[in-house]
Order: C-alpha cells, then structure tokens, then sequence
C-alpha cells in the first residue's frame, strides 16, 4: 500500500477522483491501494500527519505529491518534476538534513513561510530550484520509519513574482488532474519506464536515453495509456527496416515521439526548413531559438576566397526575416 501525501485538497482533488477514494475523515482518503493524507501547509505538520499515516497503515512507499513555486526560472509553469533533494530552510538558511529522493532531478526546499517576495526568492536561489512548505516533513517521516520515499512537484508559479496565488487559483482544477494523471503513470509504469530505454536495435546515449524517459511519460499522461501500449502506435518495426544504424533508429524515434506530443511545434519546424532550406543548400546556417521565443536570428558560414564570399552576400540579400516573423506569430504558410 502506497501513501500520497498532499498539502491540500484542491490539489489532491483529481487524485480523490482518478483513484476513486473514499474519505475516512476529513484529511484521510484512500481505497485498497493507496492512502492519501492531506498534511496542511509545513514541514513539522507534515512529517506528524505522515507519521501517523505509517502507524496506522502497512505502507511500502511514500510519494508526496503537489504544487510548488519555481526559484529557477528555466522551470515551466504546469510541467511536472522528480525530486533529487530535499532540504529544510529556516530563517533563510539550510536547517537539520537533507534527504534524497532520486539520483536525478530538482533539488527542493522546503520553507516555513510562503515566499511572496521576490528578494527573499532571489536569496534562496543557489539552494535548490524549487520551493514548497511541506515535502521534507514527509520524507522526515518516511526516511525515519525506513520506507522508501519519493517526491513530484508540479511548478504552479515563479516564486516571488506580482499574482502568483491567483495564477494558482485560476489553474487549480487544470494542476490537480495533471498531478493525478502523472502519479497514475508513477505508479503503473514506473519499472517498465525505467526498462524500455534498452529498446532492441535501438542505442540511446545518456542523453538521449533521458530525454526519451521523459518523453514517454509526458506521452503516457497526454494520452493516458501504458508506455507499452504507447510504443505500439509508434511503429517501432518500421523505423529498424528503414533505418539501418541504432543511434540513428533514436533519433528518429525521439523525433516522432515529440511530433506526437506537439503536432503544432512539429509544423513549425517543417515550416522553418522550407524558408531555410535554400541558404542551407549554399552552406549558410541559419539558427533560431529553439524554443520560439526569441526572435533573433543567428547567419553562420563560411568562405575561403573573394568570389565565394560575394556569392554568399549576394544570397544574403534574398534573405527576408518576414517569414520567420509570421511563424513566431503563428503563421505556418511559408513561402
């Protein structure tokens, strides 16, 4: 039996209806799997509710599961992270112990006070990427009983930032079916997850092998099937015959993966190589943020004589950044 430890209810809402559970009192859900606690904000609060939790169920595992603010900006809004570490912060400062949850992953710390300000944000940066108030109480509490524990955090907002308790608010019914539909893969497919990177005929380098981890589970919740099932609808016999060496039968694999998981993204990039393609062929590059969020242009080449120089520049000046322009604002007609 697995107990799921949430700070609060809203959150925990889609993990009540996805699983089916029963409330037993008025912080206690659970079925014959699963148990679910509502700690309450706070690590001491946290680490008492789950302790009782363990006194009173045969638990094998505790998987804290919620919302949290992200210190490190490159962190989105509405995506989902495993957590490496968790560390308790007090008046500022590293406090106690720190307990690890994963080899890979944010590192989290847990604070005694909501941190609205934006100073106070800054200041905690170089301590751990993300901030919450109740996970290192359960990991106290699991890691003292010697039950194995783990940790996900749904980013709901930058921490510090003007608005974002009603950036919470306004997406509360959206973060909490995430957060259900992704502990369902957690605990469905988690093993199998973890197996499927030795795909046969196909090398993943560490990289990559994370990379295509990450993009079976985002793809696993999207279309809330098994990673095997998944797997079958992206033909893997078709790319071995077509494709004859296994670090290339990856990459193309992850190509599909993420043309499946962003139909749009995928039409963009198709639709940057048509404008591209005619400089590329005469050896000039042009690079694009590959995020679409920036709009500058990055020309690279290379020349070795007068006449060849003169012959790039002079292809340059066909060069038109209104397509790419278009495309940022979503315009997908590139001529």
């Amino acid at each position: 039996m697995h107990l799921i430890t949430m700070a609060h209810l809203g959150e925990a809402q889609g993990v009540i209806e996805k699983f089916k559970l029963q409330r037993i009192d008025s912080d206690l859900f659970k079925n014959e799997e699963l148990v679910l606690v509502l700690t309450g904000e706070g690590p001491f609060e946290a680490s008492i509710k789950t302790s009782l939790m363990l006194g009173k169920f045969p638990i094998s595992k505790v998987i804290n599961l919620g919302i949290a603010g992200a210190l490190n900006a490159e962190l989105k809004v509405g995506e989902i992270y495993p957590i490496r570490t968790h560390y308790l912060v007090q008046d500022m400062r590293p406090a106690f112990k720190s307990f690890v949850s994963a080899e890979k992953g944010e590192d989290c710390l847990t604070t005694f006070e909501r941190i609205l300000d934006a100073d106070k944000a800054r200041a905690l940066r170089g301590m751990g990427g993300i901030v919450d108030r109740e996970a290192w109480g359960s990991a106290y509490a699991a890691k003292s009983a010697g039950i194995p524990f783990e940790s996900y955090k749904l980013i709901s907002d930058i921490a510090g930032t003007v608005g974002a308790c009603e950036l919470v608010r306004d997406h509360a019914s959206e973060f909490s079916m995430k957060l259900a539909l992704y502990l369902g893969t957690v605990l469905t497919h988690k093993e199998s997850v973890d197996e499927i990177v030795t795909l046969p005929g196909f090398h993943f380098t560490f990289t990559s092998g994370h990379r295509f981890k990450a993009l079976l589970t985002k793809l696993s919740i999207k279309y809330e099937v098994s990673s095997e099932e998944l797997l079958k609808t992206l033909n893997l016999d078709e790319i071995r015959e077509s494709i004859s060496f296994p670090k290339d039968r990856a990459k193309v694999l992850l190509e599909k993966m993420e043309s499946k998981l962003d139909p749009f993204r995928e039409k963009l990039k198709a639709s940057k190589e048509k404008w591209t393609s005619p400089f590329t062929k005469v050896g000039i590059s042009i690079e694009t943020d590959p995020n679409w969020e920036n709009k500058e242009v990055t020309l690279r080449f290379s020349v070795a004589s007068d006449s060849e120089l003169k012959s790039k520049l002079d292809t340059l000046n066909k060069l038109s950044l209104v397509p790419f322009s278009e495309l940022m604002e979503g315009k997908l007609d590139v001529e």
